[in-house]
């Protein structure tokens, strides 16, 4: 499939609300795994900390939504750990405190 076909069918998919078709698809699957086995299940954010977390998410550096034709591109993807995909596409956010405090 050629980076232009994979765009088109992405975004179909997209259109038809349906990208869960792209995760479950046998390229993507056999993709995800080539990638997890070259970062070697390392998070490569908590890596470049000097930290070494364990990691199962192939996240797309540019988002597929965004850049179709990159969907299956090895340089825009990275290994990354539950925590950091989190902070990724929700950033930090302070938990809201309970209750309020008095003295």
């Amino acid at each position: 499939m050629t980076n232009t076909e994979l765009g088109q069918w992405i975004k179909a998919l997209i259109s038809h609300h349906n990208i869960k078709a792209f995760y479950n698809s046998a390229l993507w699957e056999h993709l995800r795994h080539e990638v997890l086995d070259e970062q070697h299940h390392e998070c490569q954010l908590c890596k470049a900390k000097g930290l070494a977390e364990p990691a199962s998410t192939v996240h797309h550096i540019r988002y597929v939504r965004q850049y179709p034709q990159l969907a299956l591109t090895k340089s825009n993807l990275i290994v990354v750990c539950e925590e950091c995909h989190y902070q990724i596409h929700h950033g930090h956010k302070p938990k809201p405190q309970l209750n309020e405090e008095r003295w």
